[in-house]
């Protein structure tokens, strides 16, 4: 009987980052319930064996790549205001994240049937991990920024976190207008009445 082949280090990062990006694909396309390892591994052209030896459940894979998309839209928004330290870039960061948000709903909407599914499979501690910070985040993004608040800190988060909500509405907005107008009109009002 021929034995398995052994994978290298470089083999099984390879693979890893080919499966992240397959499975980041597939969350945004159809979401974590429709997104199956056998599925994942045709795409990848791998065996279910050697995504088990890579990955002991769907989940630890799907918590990798959520980690790895908050990281990467941190670096992103936090670039953007770090190149353009002013108001408006700022609201260009805003905007950047808020459009982000309506691209790709499965990843970022924590209240669909189909996120809460993914989370109610982990772990409380592993829940914390994943839950994305926004206060930290707001807070990162005004130092990059560079930016003085006129108001206090928290009223300022909750301004935001608000107004990034309306994402929520875009359904009953886009009935009779573009919602992404609406947004980009309240950014950039808010914004002045925001910051310094």
């Amino acid at each position: 009987m021929p034995s398995k082949p052994v994978l290298s280090d470089a083999d099984k990062k390879a693979i890893r980052k080919k499966l992240e990006e397959l499975c980041e694909e597939c969350w945004i396309a159809q979401g974590y319930k429709k997104t199956s390892i056998k599925n994942l591994c045709d795409k990848a052209v791998i065996s279910i064996g050697t995504f088990y030896t890579l990955y002991p459940t769907k989940e630890d894979l799907f918590l990798e790549t959520i980690s790895d998309i908050q990281r990467r839209l941190t670096e992103k928004i936090i670039g953007i205001n770090r190149n353009r330290r002013t108001k408006e870039g700022f609201a260009q960061s805003m905007k950047r994240l808020f459009r982000e948000y309506d691209s790709k709903p499965f990843l970022y909407n924590v209240n669909t049937p189909d996120f809460q599914s993914f989370v109610t499979k982990l772990p409380e501690e592993t829940i914390k991990k994943i839950k994305f910070d926004s206060f930290d985040f707001f807070r990162q993004v005004i130092h990059a920024a560079d930016l003085n608040l006129k108001m206090e800190e928290t009223q300022a988060y909750g301004i935001l976190s608000a107004l990034l909500s309306t994402i929520n509405a875009k359904e009953t907005l886009s009935v009779t207008c573009d919602y992404f107008t609406v947004f980009d009109f309240m950014v950039d009002s808010l914004v002045a009445d925001i910051f310094e």
